[in-house]
Parts: structure tokens; sequence; C-alpha cells
């Protein structure tokens, strides 16, 4: 009756290693989206100038050659983002 439990006890044991080693052998990472034509294009235009860095609470910034930064936080695909805060140098 020992002898049964034991075996019992070791065929559980090797039974359940194989049965996660199978099961560790099919996960396998998922491809990532990002190879090929981007899905949003938005367009920037020349005149805003060049971009200064971006921010979670401030957005996107650009400074033009006059000193006018321009933050934008709202970016649409397939357009031109509205401005939503731009600051102009006065003389």
């Amino acid at each position: 009756m020992k002898r049964t439990l034991v075996r019992l006890a070791t065929l559980s044991v090797v039974l359940s290693v194989f049965g996660v080693w199978f099961a560790a052998r099919k996960t396998h990472a998922q491809p990532q989206l990002g190879f090929g034509e981007p899905l949003c294009i938005s367009s920037v235009p020349i005149a805003w100038g060049q971009f200064k860095g971006g921010s979670q609470q401030a957005g996107f910034a650009f400074q033009d050659t006059a000193g006018t930064l321009r933050f934008i936080t709202n970016v649409p695909c397939n357009g031109v983002p509205q401005i939503a805060l731009e600051i102009r140098r006065t003389k």
C-alpha cells in the first residue's frame, strides 16, 4: 500500500513537470506592430520652426526664427494639428 502511494506521488510529480514544460514551450511573444507604414501621419508646417521637445502636460513645442513658441496637445491623423498655446516675443 505504501509503495503504491509513493509510485502515484512520483508519477503525479513527473506528469506535472512535463505538463508545465510542454505548456511553457508553446508560449511566445506576439509580434509587435510597427513595421512598414505608420498607421497615423500628422504634418506640421515648416513655418512653425524647430521642434523643441514635448511633455505629457504641455504637448509638443515648436519655436520659429522670430522666437514664437507653439504648443500642440491633440495630434490628429492625416492633418495639421491645432495650436493649443502660442507665445509671441515682443520688442
